[in-house]
Parts: structure tokens; C-alpha cells; sequence
């Protein structure tokens, strides 16, 4: 039975960023294309959210199980609760993780 997989408000604003980042620096044409790859990264998690792993950063500090799976340069931060996959970030792969994380869970 597949999952729903839900963004939350801070992963479709990191996507909305990295749109304008690139439409700012680039064309139109690769932001639309780059949103398109992420999101459809994001809606494969349904089918096998456990193909993931867990982030290094996160592994030892982090009390709660999240998960990561890599597209282009973006990492797509989750977590599984059956049925659902909540999306809690696409960030760049040189961002900190936990710092972001933690500044998220702070506000």
C-alpha cells in the first residue's frame, strides 16, 4: 500500500528558494525543470520511503529517525510514521543539516 507522502510548509519554501535562486542566476526553464526533479523525488518516497538512509550529521544527535534521500545536489530530509512520509526539508548537500534542523524546531 503506498504512502502519502505530505511537505511540509518548510520543505515547499526551500523549494519556492531554490526555484528562485535558480530562475535569479539561471533561466526559467532549469528552475521549473530542478522543481520538477524534487518534487518527483519526493513523490517516489511513497512507494518505498525505507530506501533511505539515515544522515551522518543526524545519527548520533538526533532523537527522532530521520531519513535522506539525494537528488541532484539536494538533500531531501523525511521522516516515515505509517502511512504518511513528512518532508521536513530539501536543502543543498553543503548546508548543516542539524543546524538547520535546529533552527527549524526552534521557532
Amino acid at each position: 500500500m503506498p504512502y502519502s507522502v505530505l511537505l511540509l510548509e518548510e520543505a515547499v519554501q526551500d523549494i519556492e528558494a531554490i526555484y528562485r535562486h535558480i530562475r535569479k542566476s539561471g533561466s526559467a526553464t532549469a528552475a521549473k525543470n530542478m522543481v520538477f526533479s524534487l518534487r518527483q523525488a519526493c513523490a517516489t518516497l511513497s512507494e518505498n520511503p525505507e530506501r533511505g538512509h539515515m544522515p551522518p550529521e543526524l545519527s548520533r544527535t538526533s532523537r527522532f529517525e530521520y531519513r535522506q534521500i539525494i537528488q541532484n545536489n539536494f538533500r531531501i530530509i523525511y521522516q516515515v510514521a505509517e502511512p504518511h512520509v513528512f518532508i521536513f526539508a530539501v536543502i543543498h548537500g553543503a548546508r548543516n543539516i542539524a543546524e538547520v534542523l535546529k533552527q527549524r524546531l526552534l521557532r
